[in-house]
């Protein structure tokens, strides 16, 4: 396999071209997280359909939203529709199985950046927000209420580049739809309240 020689040694790149069941866990992190111009485009896109269900298990294992960047440039959309499925079941298995687990719903938020790189859209992933646990879902709206509340949408997202509407606009206007509203002042949770209060701030905010 091609690539920057100044970053990878041939015998890693050998590696990366081989078996992806003898790639070691941190090279298999070293190639999710490189910049993709580091390789040749065509080879790049072969290693990512080696290498992908080995780069969901370092997301699951380090959930960080760059592990998934490179595959606008792997040219995903294009896959054989089985790898694609694949993938994506793989990737919402990971969500699913973190919404479940209170102790790592603080992971949540990578994650689902991560998940929404295979369709530069956030919206499919607002829809598998909306089936997870009533605890991971307020967790979810709180999180980002309140990160729109410090910040702003238009910057949420450091590796979510696509635009008309942002990953951050798209997320601010689900926040503000009544089913959303409906559901969490249906709970007996302080997380739902506050979330519920931050909204309000939110709603506030995006009419001046």
């Amino acid at each position: 396999m091609k690539g920057c020689l100044y970053c990878w040694t041939q015998a890693e790149l050998d590696v990366l071209d081989g078996d992806p069941a003898l790639v070691p866990y941190d090279i298999v992190k070293q190639f999710a997280r490189e910049s993709t111009d580091h390789f040749d485009r065509d080879e790049y896109e072969l290693a990512w359909r080696r290498l992908a269900h080995r780069v969901v298990g370092v997301l699951e294992n380090e959930p960080d939203s760059m592990y998934t960047t490179g595959l606008e440039q792997a040219r995903f959309t294009s896959w054989p529709e089985h790898e694609r499925i694949a993938l994506r079941s793989m990737i919402t298995d990971v969500v699913v199985r973190a919404a479940g687990d209170e102790q790592r719903w603080p992971a949540l938020n990578d994650l689902i950046q991560a998940a929404a790189q295979l369709d530069q859209d956030m919206t499919p992933w607002l829809r598998l927000v909306e089936s997870l646990p009533d605890g991971a879902f307020a967790h979810l709206a709180a999180y980002w209420s309140r990160d729109f509340l410090v910040s702003d949408s238009s910057t949420y997202g450091a590796w979510l580049f696509w635009k008309n509407p942002s990953a951050g606009e798209q997320i601010e206007e689900w926040l503000l739809t009544a089913a959303l509203r409906d559901r969490l002042s249906a709970m007996d949770s302080e997380v739902a309240q506050r979330a519920l209060e931050q909204i309000d701030q939110v709603a506030e905010f995006s009419t001046r």
